[in-house]
């Protein structure tokens, strides 16, 4: 099944709630708006907030995967794959991602079409 990016923007947003506490740190603010910016399928902005998101926070597995989102929106499969392998380094226990990476890596998934996500696996209790 192939999810548009708003399904994934979704997905993400309800499992990463910690991530989008209100809070004045940079870091926050940053990954907040790139999770607006990309809503609104404005990739180019949205990475730049994701990049600098990273940058304030080297430990932010989310920044480096919404970056390589943005990557793979922007038709830029090279960007997208070294932006998951930053994400995975940190988290590599994301078995999504690795299933995104693994696939888009093998061509798969290759550029236009989206990374194939099964929605199940998002699903608490299941």
């Amino acid at each position: 099944m192939i999810i548009k990016s708003g399904l994934i923007f979704l997905l993400f947003v309800l499992f990463h709630p910690s991530v989008l506490k209100a809070d004045t740190d940079s870091f926050v603010r940053n990954y907040n708006q790139g999770l607006s910016f990309f809503s609104n399928n404005r990739f180019e902005k949205a990475l730049s907030h994701f990049l600098q998101s990273a940058d304030e926070n080297f430990n932010s597995w989310q920044s480096y995967e919404m970056a390589g989102y943005c990557y793979f929106e922007m038709r830029e499969k090279d960007g997208a794959l070294e932006a998951f392998e930053e994400s995975l380094k940190i988290n590599p226990r994301n078995q999504h991602l690795t299933k995104v990476y693994m696939d888009l890596k093998a061509g798969a998934a290759d550029l236009p079409l989206r990374p194939v996500v099964d929605a199940g696996a998002f699903l608490p209790g299941t």
